[in-house]
């Protein structure tokens, strides 16, 4: 079985929800400590394979099991709630999009080299390459989970509030 750039979405996506939902955030006395920036590789292979695209997505998944997302359904109900705060998650991801490559990236970094990195991005990697890339993702998920926890806890809290506003009358 070959590597996919749907293949790799779907595998970090699944693992960053169910490390996100499961795991304590992180506070910011664990994040003093930042890592040096991941290498132009590590970008590369994010943004080319458009892997950071999973944060509206995740802020949903998060959004949704919270309290003030219930309180947004009783207000308005569950389908305007969802568009509203949809809605919202769209308007605010530019803000944070770059900040999560970049925490991605790092993530991909440092469970890859950077030539490994420029054969994912490329396609088609050598099948040592796919294989690693398939048992690292649990790997890059807890370690994208160390680094953007707060990301996307600030992210989702700004935009329920948000739609929070524009659900009361």
């Amino acid at each position: 079985m070959g590597y996919s750039r749907s293949a790799a979405w779907t595998g970090l996506n699944t693992a960053l929800l169910s490390l996100l939902l499961a795991l304590p955030l992180v506070t910011r006395a664990e994040e003093s400590a930042s890592p040096p920036a991941a290498p132009p590789s590590a970008l590369a292979f994010v943004q080319d394979r458009h892997l950071g695209e999973s944060l509206g997505w995740l802020g949903y998944q998060v959004a949704s099991r919270t309290v003030t997302f219930t309180t947004i359904v009783d207000a308005v109900g569950r389908t305007k709630a969802q568009e509203i705060v949809q809605d919202e998650l769209q308007y605010l991801q530019p803000q944070y999009q770059q900040e999560w490559d970049r925490n991605l990236a790092a993530a991909y970094a440092a469970s890859f080299t950077p030539e490994e990195l420029t054969a994912l991005d490329v396609g088609d990697p050598p099948p040592d390459i796919a294989n690693k890339f398939r048992t690292k993702q649990r790997d890059v998920g807890l370690d994208m989970k160390n680094r953007s926890s707060e990301l996307l806890k600030v992210y989702v809290s700004t935009a329920l509030d948000n739609a929070l506003k524009k659900a009361k009358p």
